[in-house]
């Protein structure tokens, strides 16, 4: 019941307070018109907008509604014309968008001031008066002014070439209003708040400083008050050139009374200004009446910025000596008590010290513990790769035989699927852990385009034949011939994203669109230029809830109904979304439960503007395509002696039977040494090389053939070793090897190196 009456009483005094603003704004604007008008009906200075901006400052948006009645009220009698029915309600039509403008102007001009200064004073900084004079006492009268002038002429009050003349006179009065009264009234309400608010009587101390205070300043009020007022009936009345020795008496008030008094002497020159020169007498007045009246506005808005740009910087001077007395007190005391806690010091000092040292022991502890890691990584790859090569190895010799039923087949594919996801797990944690120690890095380079999209396309179209969808894709048919980018990395992204488009979608389609935006290019060189490609994946799977989209790029995270989930270790998108934001992009997704899913990316690479047809210029569905990946008559297009340098037994025995399906009889050599007697003994095309080899290892043994061997003697080596970070591939290629594959070896690739070793492009096929 007490909350209930706190909320009636507060909605009386709210509607009390709208009676009393639409009151004022109607009585204002009356008194304006019979005391300040011109003989031409021009009222150089427009009060109730001043009003009505303090009162939306002070008290807030509640009293836009006092605005609107007293806007209404104050111009109905103005404009209103009872002729006939029509005349009556186009007149109040014109009347209700005035009073409409005003409202809007007000409110915008106050909500934006109150935005930019954070709810504080607009007076007591030099910025926010500024911002004051420019949002409410600018921009607020132009909105009033904008839609009061566009009603009137509207309705036909007033012709449509008179506009800017009427709206120009109808903006300078509200200015002036508002310049002139707003501030007398906000600083009335600061000086009532910081004194009397909330306080029911002055203790007997407080009276006797105030009596004291009146004492000594009174008779020098009263004084300046006199001379401003004498100073402005000789200017305003009697025409003598006095006016601008008003701005010394301001300065006077601001520096001796501040703002209250300041911003009060305004509106007394401003009144006795108005008064005298609408009456046609005082120094502004001129033949020209528009002269007249825009001399006394220009001089009402230079004392009013003038003295509120005084005011704001002595408040601020102020305000800076009262915090560096603060500061000097709070330093006084703290050196007190530093004095007082001199020991506390020293012991506060030794366990800062003992920190530092537990710190710097800490990070010591943390470093060895990642490079601990990292090795341990890179061994456990090592070690994981050397019998995965085998077994992918032995299984694609498997797959290319005909002596097998389909069962066999099934069973087979089924091993390879599962050698290859293990070697997708352990590619992935290589990869977030080179990204959480930051070592992972792009190395950018020329890759064709249309080469690289049909690799991801035979890829993908396999996997949509297998589970009975279709797979589109559509390409701009302007997409360049080349680009600059990490391919590999690039690759990497599309593939994740392809790859999970077809897991999570059991019917339906998966879609692959590569665009390209002319509009999005420009010019560098000659024959090179930025292209902003986007990428867009979309499936018709199962979607994501909403509240789960964020959570799908963190690692080791998997989203989703557990009867859909499937093998993996939740890496590939959080990879993805990491190695995206490495390319200056980030990939996006939207999706919808039940109805599916689209990822987005977006990258802006260097491309060629060679011209060229693209050869995946048309919306189609391709075939599965099967590529043969065993050419058994390879060694008669491509007779090459060869060394494998291998000192896994096993390793050698596969390495051998996949050479051999190609019509290849390769020697073996077991560790570097053999490799350097092998190569006395007689020539060999091409080199296998492992890395990691008892008594001499592939690195050692190829450095000594580079510097030693004659070029002509000099054979083609292959890394071919299950060292797979970046920096071995940099290591092996920095020793003098010529290429470099992974174990579990390819192969495709492995074919293809074959052909580079002779410098020839490799067939279409490879």
């Amino acid at each position: 019941m007490l909350v209930l009456s706190q909320q009636r009483i507060k909605s009386f005094l709210r509607i009390v307070g709208i009676v009393i603003l639409a009151s004022v704004y109607y009585g204002t604007a009356e008194l304006s018109r019979h005391v300040a008008a011109t003989p031409q009906s021009v009222t150089p200075v427009w009060p109730p907008d001043g009003f009505a901006s303090a009162a939306i400052l002070i008290f807030g948006s509640q009293m836009l509604a006092g605005v609107l009645i007293g806007s209404f009220l104050a111009n109905i009698w103005a404009f209103f014309n009872p002729e006939n029915i029509y005349t009556a309600l186009t007149s109040c039509a014109e009347v209700l968008g005035i009073a409409i403008g005003t409202t809007m102007g007000a409110w915008v001009g106050s909500y934006l001031l109150k935005r930019t200064i954070k709810g504080r004073n607009p007076l007591s900084k030099l910025s926010h008066v500024y911002r004051f004079l420019g949002l409410t006492g600018v921009l607020a009268p132009m909105i009033n002014a904008t839609i009061g002038v566009f009603c009137l002429c509207l309705g036909g009050s007033v012709i449509w070439s008179k506009f800017p003349s009427v709206w120009l006179t109808w903006w300078i009065s509200n200015v002036a209003g508002i310049c002139i009264f707003t501030p007398m009234l906000l600083s009335w309400h600061d000086f009532y708040i910081q004194n009397f608010h909330n306080k029911k009587s002055l203790s007997s101390q407080e009276w006797q400083d105030l009596q004291v205070i009146i004492r000594q300043k009174f008779p020098e009020a009263i004084t300046l008050l006199l001379i401003v007022i004498s100073i402005s009936i000789l200017a305003f009345y009697q025409s003598l050139n006095l006016e601008y020795i008003l701005l010394p008496c301001l300065l006077w008030s601001v520096v001796r009374f501040g703002k209250v008094w300041a911003t009060t002497l305004i509106v007394v020159i401003t009144s006795i200004a108005v008064s005298g020169t609408v009456k046609g007498i005082g120094i502004f007045t001129v033949v020209n009446p528009s002269y007249s009246l825009a001399s006394l506005q220009i001089f009402i808005i230079v004392i009013v910025v003038t003295t509120l740009s005084l005011n704001a910087v002595l408040s601020e001077k102020q305000q800076a000596i009262a915090n560096l007395l603060h500061s000097r007190s709070r330093l006084v005391e703290k050196s007190i008590q530093l004095e007082n806690s001199k020991s506390d010091l020293d012991k506060t000092t030794l366990i800062l010290e003992q920190q530092n040292i537990a710190l710097t022991e800490a990070k010591k502890v943390a470093e060895a513990a990642n490079r601990t890691k990292s090795e341990f990584l890179s061994n456990m790859s090592h070690e994981l790769r050397t019998p995965l090569n085998a077994i992918l190895g032995i299984v694609q010799l498997l797959q290319d035989s005909t002596n097998m039923d389909i069962q066999e087949k099934r069973d087979i594919q089924t091993i390879h699927d599962s050698g290859n996801h293990l070697l997708n797990l352990i590619e992935d944690i290589l990869d977030i852990s080179k990204i959480e120690a930051g070592k992972m890095e792009l190395y950018i380079k020329e890759v064709t385009l249309a080469s690289f999209l049909r690799n991801l396309i035979e890829i993908i179209q396999i996997q949509a034949n297998q589970k009975n969808i279709d797979f589109i894709y559509y390409f701009s048919p302007n997409l360049p011939p080349l680009i600059r980018t990490d391919g590999k990395r690039l690759r990497q992204i599309l593939l994740n994203l392809l790859s999970n488009a077809v897991k999570f979608t059991n019917k339906g389609h998966v879609t692959f669109r590569v665009l390209s935006h002319q509009s999005a290019i420009a010019e560098t060189v000659s024959d090179k230029s930025t292209v902003n490609l986007d990428f867009e994946i979309e499936d018709s799977g199962i979607g994501i809830a909403t509240e789960q989209l964020e959570a799908i790029f963190l690692p080791f995270e998997r989203v989703g109904e557990s009867k859909f989930q499937v093998q993996g270790t939740g890496l590939g998108l959080a990879i993805s979304q990491r190695l995206a934001k490495m390319m200056g992009s980030e990939i996006t997704v939207t999706s919808e439960k039940g109805v599916g899913t689209t990822f987005r990316l977006s990258l802006m690479l260097e491309a060629s503007r060679l011209s060229g047809t693209h050869p995946f210029n048309a919306y189609k569905s391709s075939p599965s395509v099967d590529l043969p990946v065993f050419d058994e008559n390879l060694a008669q297009k491509l007779p090459l002696k060869i060394l494998l340098a291998e000192d896994n037994i096993v390793n050698q025995k596969v390495a051998c039977k996949i050479l051999r399906r190609l019509g290849y009889t390769a020697d073996i050599a077991e560790n570097g040494l053999k490799v350097l007697e092998a190569l006395d003994r007689q020539f060999y095309d091409v080199v296998l090389m492992d890395v990691q080899m008892p008594v001499m290892d592939g690195l050692e043994a190829t450095r000594y053939i580079v510097t030693q061997l004659e070029p002509q003697k000099r054979p083609y080596i292959i890394a071919m070793t299950a060292n797979v970070m970046e920096s071995d591939r940099l290591a092996c290629l920095a020793s003098g090897m010529n290429d470099y594959l992974s174990k579990p070896v390819k192969v495709d690739l492995l074919i293809n190196a074959l052909w580079r070793s002779q410098h020839t492009v490799a067939p279409e096929n490879f």
